[in-house]
């Protein structure tokens, strides 16, 4: 993912505070109540949160934009002062056309592509029918799950003469011959644009679908009343409620699209020129495979960063908030927009609206049949990619490389779940990928809660500044400034080190568990904590002992989604901590070494795919009893 991925937000107006997903409770009068405090009284709280987002974040930044004017060798050293040289050679690359081209159709293409296609999903997924449980964990497998091993499965199904999607469509009788769908640049390009589109629908799908769920009802009941149709329902009512928050979502999709990497790298990555890259996987390529100039690698990564601040700043303006410290309109977007999974579990607040006349009796007569099966075809076409790794995970290597490519095992090869132990140091990589995954979220959590919770009750001297810098942070991806990173580390002897990978995946998913976790604590009527502050309680005892239990579903949400982030990792890991030689990889990284320039061990690497989705899996179901109900009643019991 993930744009988890990250990476990546629903009414008639700017969004509202009382919009926030599994909030404890609407918020009594007293809830929007805060105190005003200095700056020195505050950085107890904030301090920690600034310290880490300022050396991990914001001084990369500082040392891309310094790089991108010094002449560097590919071994880091600094030869000095160079202007604008490595702007001027960026500028001249031949290649630069064609990948600032890549790009604009990359972002537009899977934006419009997966936004147009989830507005119908959406609707169809907010309707009530049997198995529409099973259709939406459908969409969530493919969300969770990490990026770099869906790319992986979709590299093997695009292969040529021995790619089941070439068997499958010549089946059909689509195709006469195979196409290399990945290995031919007349096609490479087009292939990782699709498969981009895919796999960033259930994410948009979600945050459209957490926007129909908040329409208000009573809309249309009158327009019921009225005799409007379904599609002009839709299309004068539904669509221009959900303008507003279609814009907020489409510029974080936009962001997440933008600094997507483990697709395009993970099926093209191995191609020779630059028939798919974009900036983001230039960028890479500049400073760590093809040049290996990290001068003018940092003059792109700046451009790149720059865009980005770009859709910060539209960002700002789609919210029409100028005032960062009343952050109830961004935080409500942010937390619909990442946070799906909630949405997924509640129950539309709309039934069905059937339209009258013969076509309504007709469809209430086969209903029952078309929409189950409609959703079962939905399911089949999202888990299609990972029913091919399972089965796939039994083939021997001679039959994966079969032309034309079998569907099922001839012969089940039960041994590639053993002999995946000796093949790789498998048990090595899980290791690395809890630990960093288990602190680096220990860490986020510890730094998260109090930052977020003074900034949720107190208004202080740069409040604004802080949330604001929270909020850039956010939208910035750790490969946009990855060049930074590891120039970095190699100063302080961080690469490959278990602090600094933890370091970094701590302070990029700090943004994401401040947000929704302020947004939490914000909810909670006032007037309980001063209640406990009476009885003798501090600050702090009443952070801990009275707001904590009250934003547990939220906190439940920031561990788990800062845990999938973190397992998940793909770029920044393969820079940072990338050395076999001592058994330092993480999961998504070694399993990468199946992939040969020759040929790849698919059935080894699929097993070990499976084995790295079954955590996101069990994290997934294990919120949802916390993602349901509401905290404050049972906290006055």
């Amino acid at each position: 993912m993930a744009i988890s991925p990250t990476a990546d937000a629903p009414i008639t107006t700017a969004p509202r505070e009382s919009d926030l997903p599994a909030r404890p409770a609407a918020p009594g009068p007293g809830a929007r109540r805060t105190r005003f405090t200095g700056l020195g009284t505050s950085l107890p709280w904030t301090l920690p949160a600034t310290i880490l987002i300022v050396a991990v974040i914001l001084v990369p930044i500082g040392i891309m934009i310094y790089s991108s004017f010094s002449r560097i060798q590919a071994t880091g050293v600094s030869q000095g002062f160079a202007g604008f040289d490595n702007y001027v050679k960026l500028f001249r690359e031949p290649a630069l056309g064609q990948v600032m081209a890549n790009t604009v159709v990359w972002v537009v293409a899977v934006v419009a592509g997966s936004i147009g296609i989830s507005l119908a999903l959406a609707q169809f997924l907010n309707k009530r029918f049997p198995g529409r449980f099973l259709v939406r964990w459908a969409l969530v497998v493919p969300w969770a799950a990490a990026l770099v091993m869906s790319a992986t499965v979709w590299r093997y199904m695009l292969q040529g003469s021995n790619g089941i999607l070439n068997r499958f469509l010549m089946d059909l009788g689509l195709l006469a011959s195979p196409i290399g769908w990945y290995q031919d640049p007349k096609f490479s390009f087009l292939s990782v644009v699709i498969v981009g589109i895919i796999v960033t629908i259930p994410f948009t799908t979600y945050v459209i679908l957490a926007g129909l769920q908040t329409l208000p009802e009573d809309v249309y009941e009158a327009a019921k009343v009225d005799g409007a149709r379904a599609w002009r329902t839709y299309w004068s009512i539904t669509f221009p409620l959900l303008r507003p928050s279609l814009v907020i979502a489409t510029i974080l999709v936009v962001v997440s699209v933008f600094n997507s990497f483990p697709v395009i790298w993970v099926i093209t990555g191995s191609n020779t020129g630059n028939a798919a890259d974009t900036t983001i996987t230039w960028a890479y390529k500049i400073a760590f495979r093809q040049q290996l100039n990290p001068g003018e690698a940092a003059a792109l990564s700046v451009l790149n960063v720059v865009f980005l601040c770009i859709l910060v700043f539209l960002y700002f303006r789609a919210l029409g908030r100028s005032d960062l410290g009343r952050r109830g309109a961004v935080a409500s977007a942010l937390a619909r927009a990442i946070e799906p999974v909630r949405e997924f579990l509640t129950v539309p607040r709309h039934p069905p609206r059937p339209s009258s006349g013969r076509a309504a009796a007709v469809w209430s007569r086969i209903r029952n049949y078309v929409m189950p099966l409609g959703g079962l075809l939905i399911a089949l076409f999202f888990l299609a990619p990972y029913i091919v790794m399972f089965l796939s995970s039994f083939k021997t290597g001679t039959e994966l490389f079969a032309s034309p490519a079998t569907y099922l095992p001839a012969q089940w090869e039960w041994s590639n779940w053993v002999d995946i132990w000796d093949k790789i140091d498998l048990a090595s990589y899980i290791k690395n990928s809890l630990i960093i995954a288990i602190v680096s979220t220990l860490i986020v959590i510890a730094i998260s809660v109090p930052a977020a919770y003074y900034t949720a009750r107190h208004r202080f001297a740069g409040r604004g500044a802080f949330m604001g810098v929270v909020l850039v942070t956010q939208v910035i991806a750790p490969v946009a400034v990855v060049v930074g990173l590891f120039q970095e580390f190699v100063w302080v002897g961080g690469v490959h080190q278990y602090w600094s990978i933890i370091l970094t995946n701590a302070a990029f998913n700090l943004a994401f568990s401040i947000w929704i976790l302020s947004g939490q604590f914000e909810s909670i009527p006032i007037d309980i904590e001063e209640a406990a502050k009476l009885d003798g309680l501090g600050a702090f005892g009443t952070m801990t002992r009275i707001a904590l239990p009250l934003v547990r579903p939220g906190i439940v949400t920031a561990v788990v989604f800062s845990f999938i982030q973190v397992w998940n990792e793909f770029p920044v890991a393969l820079t940072l901590f990338n050395n076999p030689n001592k058994g330092l990889q993480t999961l998504p990284v070694g399993i990468q070494q199946f992939v040969g320039l020759a040929q790849t061990e698919y059935q080894y690497l699929f097993v070990a795919s499976l084995i790295a989705i079954i955590p996101v899996v069990i994290l997934f179901a294990s919120i949802e009893k916390h993602l349901i109900g509401g905290l404050t009643a049972g906290a006055v019991k």
